[in-house]
């Protein structure tokens, strides 16, 4: 058997295998003959078939097996149990050259860890998001918590601009005639809800239960991009009408913020609302800490994966898009969707992959050149932060992290991670930018990503869009109510 190994680019190398058919014979021969062992036919008794048989009904799927198994144990021993590469992903065949009796000659693509070195981080920023949780922010959460209580009792009479009101919505044509599939009943919106547009609410009103009305929804050209309608189609632009029939009236009753509420909301752990405000307070703060923590380590990614255009091999681009594919699945009960076009899929979602595989990349050259690694301190630091103030025994964590398989590995990464972090951080000049900076900045980055995939904007094949499989929003609700 000949084997040649080449270097197809920095990150992927093919094997050549080449098998004569006098070398694929002992093996082929061996298995012929245990099938034979195995074979019942009429008129012969088992384990007597002739050979000949045998190989007229099996020989051809035996001998792609032989094949098979050749090509792999090739592989293994001309590159696994060597130290020259060291691979990523999994190997594929290229190229398969056999018939049964016949030489054999195969390709197998491989995929290396690159060689590289980091670029230098000096004078390069990142932003650290800080941001003090005000009085006003604990209004707005106790605003939400209370929203989330409101009660809606029927009401008698007209309709007020804060009230809840339940509609039915019937499309119209041109003609005023009813677009048939158009048509939503008993339909609730809050009028007091700044998203619900002016004209719907206008519309409404000083109305009673009962009554229809014609609403004409003037198109809004401000918001073309954020109405996705999941068709992967464009849509006219025209005013839209509908017939909206007024079926219940609801007044908009939100409880008292007394100490009443902070028992009832905190299920009796807050009887004073001032305590109960302390509470949110603190919760707030936390989240505000993790989400300036999970924006600072994105953004220490980006930047890395920006000064280091590292190449990724196939393969671990590959293995990426198929943990994509397995986590539509997961969401799906186990099962791709109904029309769900996997190729399409991949293809949106290839630059996420090679982006995944690139920090990947440069996270491990962090962590081996680093030496960083997690100890048994870390560990037990880790398991009394859980704990908290005490309520579980971190001793307890432990031995659960211990039982559950994969979740002391994947404790174990995280912690890494936190070290790769922290060493990075130090390499950066961290620049703090209030919430305000930075959703400004991100939306302007929005737009310019936006105004540059219209710009390169090609009509998919056969009306299919890439993104039909993310929810579409609601046709006609969408309509009514103005994105936040």
């Amino acid at each position: 058997m000949q084997t040649n190994i080449t270097q197809v680019n920095p990150v992927e190398y093919d094997l050549e295998i080449r098998a004569t058919a006098d070398e694929l014979a002992p093996d082929l021969q061996k298995v012929l003959r245990a099938q034979r062992s195995r074979t019942q036919l009429k008129g012969f008794r088992k384990g007597h078939v002739p050979i000949s048989v045998v190989k007229k009904l099996y020989g051809k799927a035996l001998a792609y097996g032989v094949a098979e198994r050749s090509i792999q144990e090739t592989y293994e021993s001309s590159v696994l149990e060597g130290d020259e590469h060291e691979v990523l992903g999994r190997p594929k065949i290229t190229t398969l050259e056999y018939e049964m009796d016949g030489d054999l000659f195969a390709v197998i693509r491989f995929g290396v860890r690159p060689s590289f070195e980091l670029a230098s981080t000096e004078g390069e920023t990142v932003p650290r998001l800080v941001h003090e949780v005000t009085d006003e922010d604990v209004e707005e959460e106790l605003n939400r918590l209370r929203e989330q209580r409101v009660e809606t009792p029927a009401k008698e009479g007209k309709v007020d601009e804060n009230d809840v009101v339940v509609v039915d919505l019937q499309l119209l044509d041109d003609d005023g005639l009813a677009v048939v599939g158009s048509r939503e009943e008993e339909v609730t919106y809050h009028l007091g809800d700044e998203r619900v547009k002016e004209p719907f609410k206008k519309a409404l009103i000083g109305r009673e239960a009962g009554d229809e009305v014609v609403v004409v929804m003037p198109h809004d050209h401000d918001h073309d991009h954020d109405h996705d309608h999941g068709d992967g189609h464009d849509h006219d632009h025209s005013d839209r009408r509908y017939q909206v029939t007024l079926r219940e009236v609801r007044d908009w009753a939100l409880p008292e913020l007394d100490d009443a509420f902070a028992a009832s909301v905190s299920d009796n752990r807050f009887e004073s609302m001032e305590d109960f405000k302390a509470e949110i307070r603190k919760q707030l703060d936390d989240a505000w800490q993790t989400r300036s923590r999970e924006l600072f380590e994105s953004s220490i990614v980006e930047k890395m994966i920006e000064l280091n255009p590292v190449d990724v091999p196939e393969a671990v681009v590959d293995l990426y898009l198929d943990s994509f594919v397995e986590d539509v699945k997961r969401r799906s009960e186990g099962e791709l969707p109904d029309g769900f076009n996997e190729d399409a899929f991949r293809g949106s979602y290839r630059e996420e992959a090679e982006r995944q595989g690139r920090w990947m990349l440069i996270r491990d050259f962090v962590i081996k050149e680093n030496e960083l690694a997690v100890g048994d301190d870390d560990r037990q630091a880790f398991f009394e932060k859980m704990s908290g103030d005490g309520n579980v025994d971190s001793n307890f964590l432990q031995q659960y992290y211990s039982s559950v398989p994969g979740l002391m590995d994947r404790m174990n990464q995280r912690l890494l991670s936190e070290k790769v972090f922290s060493f990075l951080a130090d390499h950066f000049e961290v620049v703090e930018k209030d919430r305000e900076t930075l959703e400004a900045e991100r939306k302007e980055k929005l737009e310019a990503e936006r105004k540059a995939q219209e710009d390169a904007l090609v009509e998919p094949e056969d009306g299919e869009s890439s993104s039909w499989w993310r929810r579409p929003l609601d046709r006609v609700r969408n309509q009514l109510r103005k994105p936040r």
